[in-house]
């Protein structure tokens, strides 16, 4: 494993941008790598496809140094549009539950396919990777027009339990999903806790990549109300 400093990229998967190109290379690895076993591990298949990367927003990439630690991904989506509560990712998702989403706020924030790499699974100080995700997801969001941010949140790795830490509601527990128990949760803008984190790096679109660039000392979330 890398000995650099960690530092959080935003890409998009669906933007011609020559200086992302690398790290975006890297973060799909990390992604193929991970959700090809998870298939096979859960549903017994192959991953055929590249659609839940290319699709989305952004793809939140962790990087210590070079190396690809984990990402995660984010769409924004409207649920008073018919076809976007019908998108693949709400398969687990009751349709009531989702206009109880639109309800709340109709503009939403999927945060999904949160994925480690293998090599940096484990007790890693001063904390998880997939903690970590986790709450540099919920930082993203926060600074987001969307009001909510989903998740699905499979419990056997215990991302339900780190998700409540973090404030979110559950919605539905328990639901069957790839043969596992997962959680529905929604973060809003009042319940989200502070969660202290390493200091990261944040690396935007467009911004300069150069050592120090974007130092976020991060310290605690901090709360958003709108």
């Amino acid at each position: 494993m890398s000995e650099g400093r960690w530092s959080y990229h935003l890409l998009r998967p669906r933007a011609d941008d020559a200086s992302e190109r690398d790290r975006l290379a890297k973060a799909y690895a990390c992604w193929q790598e991970t959700w090809s076993a998870m298939l096979r591990d859960l549903d017994g298949e192959e991953l055929r496809f590249a659609d839940d990367f290319s699709r989305q927003d952004e793809i939140g990439a962790l990087f210590r140094g070079d190396e690809c630690a984990g990402v995660s991904a984010y769409r924004y989506v409207d649920l008073s549009l018919p076809w976007h509560r019908r998108d693949s990712y709400f398969a687990a998702w009751p349709a009531p539950l989702l206009e109880q989403v639109a309800v709340v706020s109709p503009r939403v924030c999927i945060g999904s396919n949160l994925a480690v790499a293998p090599e940096w699974r484990g007790a890693i100080r001063p904390m998880r990777v997939s903690e970590m995700l986790l709450g540099l997801a919920v930082r993203r969001w926060q600074e987001s027009e969307s009001q909510v941010m989903v998740g699905t949140m499979r419990n056997d790795r215990r991302m339900n339990d780190i998700s409540y830490r973090m404030g979110a509601l559950p919605l539905r527990t328990n639901v069957m999903h790839h043969h596992v128990a997962v959680d529905l949760v929604l973060f809003t803008r009042n319940t989200v806790e502070d969660v202290a984190l390493p200091p990261v790096r944040w690396v935007r679109p467009g911004t300069p990549i150069e050592e120090g660039a974007h130092e976020e000392r991060i310290g605690k979330l901090r709360r958003t109300a709108r």
